[in-house]
């Protein structure tokens, strides 16, 4: 089982260099091994649950799962050997899955391209995700209904939330998110700035984590 969670750096590289060698009859690993590897003798590649990456409130999910797919699939085949790649999802139909099978790239990076230019996501738009911890559950959702409630009303701008996290309990911490969507000349720090400063004081053990035009929505 390759994990960077489950050894060290030095019998990873050991391990991989095996794999490399083609001492391995199956590899069983985590997306570690999607990354920059070379196995020449590998020809067959499966992936299970390959569309969980798209059912978490991310909109770079499609792309995000589609680099993953194609990086987990290449590894397969890389010196002309025949090989074969399977994908287990529920969702055949996804264009990142149809994507995948036609090999297709720029068809899928196109559509892409459309569909955030009509949400007006990200390049066409812009995103600002406020995270509110605390300690309970209670706590984290009420000054989080509180950042919302402080919103002001500005054309152009909308708030989404709150909701629990995608990652809703770190070490013990529960966690809400606001969404703030604006279109590309949005002024989304003035805007987020006067809903903190008009929203409740952080009491207790709360805390809020502001990222604007984030990379990441867990």
């Amino acid at each position: 089982m390759l994990s960077s969670d489950l050894m060290g750096v030095k019998r990873l590289r050991l391990e991989l260099e095996a794999i490399a060698k083609g001492e391995a009859d199956i590899v069983v690993g985590t997306q570690l091994v999607a990354k920059g590897h070379n196995f020449p003798m590998m020809t067959f590649v499966g992936i299970v649950d390959a569309d969980i990456g798209l059912a978490n409130g991310d909109p770079r999910a499609a792309e995000r799962t589609f680099q993953l797919l194609s990086q987990v699939t290449g590894r397969a085949g890389r010196t002309g050997l025949k090989s074969l790649g399977l994908l287990q999802t529920y969702q055949p139909q996804h264009p990142v899955m149809q994507a995948i099978v036609s090999g297709d790239s720029e068809a899928f990076y196109e559509r892409e391209i459309n569909e955030r230019e009509k949400a007006l996501l990200p390049p066409f738009g812009r995103l600002a995700s406020i995270i509110v911890s605390a300690d309970t559950r209670a706590d984290a959702e009420a000054h989080a209904r509180g950042l919302r409630q402080a919103a002001p009303k500005v054309s152009g701008i909308t708030i989404l939330g709150p909701a629990e996290a995608p990652l809703a309990l770190i070490r013990g911490r529960h966690r809400f998110r606001l969404l703030v969507h604006g279109r590309r000349n949005s002024d989304m720090q003035a805007f987020v700035k006067t809903m903190m400063a008009n929203g409740p004081k952080m009491r207790g053990s709360v805390s809020v984590q502001l990222d604007i035009d984030p990379q990441s929505f867990l």
